[in-house]
């Protein structure tokens, strides 16, 4: 089961992530009071910095590739509601049918829109791999 499916699966990916980030944004304001009061950086927290920044990044591609499988969903469904109504528009009577079409353009150009969309992620996250 992945992000993108609803229901509880996705209730508890989100409710986890939203747990993760509370839980760094503590350590964070820790890490800032310690600073404040004149704690200096060491090796330790140094490398505990960069696990941070090598798990952050890694979040940030996780998201880019589901953000963009996300996207080819959201395009399939449309060019499968574009059919849909292309073959409404074949069974129906005389001003229908111009409807379906339509209303079947309009599905395909979301889906194309979607699809574009997805590229952009899939580039966004291979851009945040470079640095």
């Amino acid at each position: 089961m992945t992000i993108t499916e609803p229901g509880a699966a996705g209730r508890e990916a989100a409710a986890a992530r939203a747990e993760a980030a509370r839980k760094r944004a503590s350590q964070l304001q820790q890490r800032r009071a310690e600073l404040a009061s004149g704690a200096p950086p060491n090796l330790e927290t140094a490398e505990r910095a960069r696990l941070h920044a090598v798990e952050s990044l890694e979040r940030a591609k996780r998201a880019h590739r589901d953000a963009a499988a996300r996207h080819l969903d959201a395009g399939a469904a449309h060019r499968r509601a574009a059919a849909m109504h292309e073959q409404a528009a074949m069974l129906a009577g005389d001003g229908a049918g111009e409807a379906h079409q339509d209303a079947a353009e309009v599905h395909r150009t979301a889906a194309a829109v979607h699809e574009a969309a997805a590229v952009v992620q899939v580039d966004l996250e291979q851009l945040s791999g470079q640095g």
